[in-house]
């Protein structure tokens, strides 16, 4: 009967006092680093802010077209604010993969593993989509440029599907780099492409039939001028 009794009660709370004895220093490690991380990224947001601000960044920021971005978003007040408030989130990000690692457990140590090799692919599709953007607002005003030249009345919807269109590529070579999706990302990249080619090609092959005639014409025309005032000069 006392086996039993020891059995059914005392071994038990002796297995979870034995657990609870591993946990709690793991738990008191992991609140140490969070409230000493939270510290340290108040106080970096606040002294990045500060130096922002003392440097004109936001100058800088309107120059280059960031500020009038992060008005848009409508959550930070400004362009260094927004800096600052990014410092902030990697530190937060550093400080919770520390406190992940702080707890000594295999998988936690795994998924620590893991973000570290993801970092690389990360940075890479960050810039990969800050080169794009650039492209794609060059590629936009090239093609806004090129279209009121030659005096067509949809010159903005040519450049806004231009940097629909680089801005989608780059998106889909991004997150191709994240390995998110690979094969279905490319699958339906290819389909909404040749989807939009062939639009463009039947709505302008059917509704632009007399335009595209009259250009063609105008472009054979305008090459046998010179060859005809060639064999007269002959």
């Amino acid at each position: 009967m006392r086996e039993l009794m020891i059995r059914a009660f005392v071994e038990p709370f002796d297995r979870l006092g034995h657990q609870f004895a591993q946990i709690v220093p793991a738990v008191i490690a992991v609140v140490i680093v969070l409230a000493v991380g939270a510290v340290i990224a108040h106080f970096a947001r606040y002294a990045v802010y500060r130096l922002l601000v003392a440097a004109h960044f936001d100058r800088l920021a309107a120059r280059s077209g960031l500020a009038a971005v992060v008005e848009r978003i409508g959550v930070f007040r400004s362009a260094s604010d927004f800096i600052a408030r990014l410092v902030e989130g990697l530190l937060w990000l550093v400080v919770i993969l520390i406190a992940l690692d702080s707890t000594g457990t295999p998988a936690a140590e795994g998924l620590v593993v893991r973000f570290v090799n993801y970092v690389p692919a990360l940075l890479s599709a960050a810039l990969i989509l800050l080169l794009g953007s650039m492209v794609s607002k060059f590629l936009a005003r090239s093609a806004l440029l090129a279209a009121v030249n030659a005096q067509w009345p949809a010159a903005r919807a040519v450049a806004g599907v231009v940097r629909i269109v680089v801005m989608a590529l780059t998106v889909a070579i991004a997150l191709e780099e994240l390995r998110i999706g690979k094969s279905v990302l490319l699958v339906t990249f290819g389909i909404l492409f040749a989807g939009i080619v062939i639009a463009g090609a039947v709505a302008f092959g059917l509704g632009a039939r007399d335009l595209a005639r009259e250009w063609l014409q105008s472009k054979v025309n305008h090459r046998s001028l010179p060859e005809e005032e060639a064999f007269r000069h002959f």
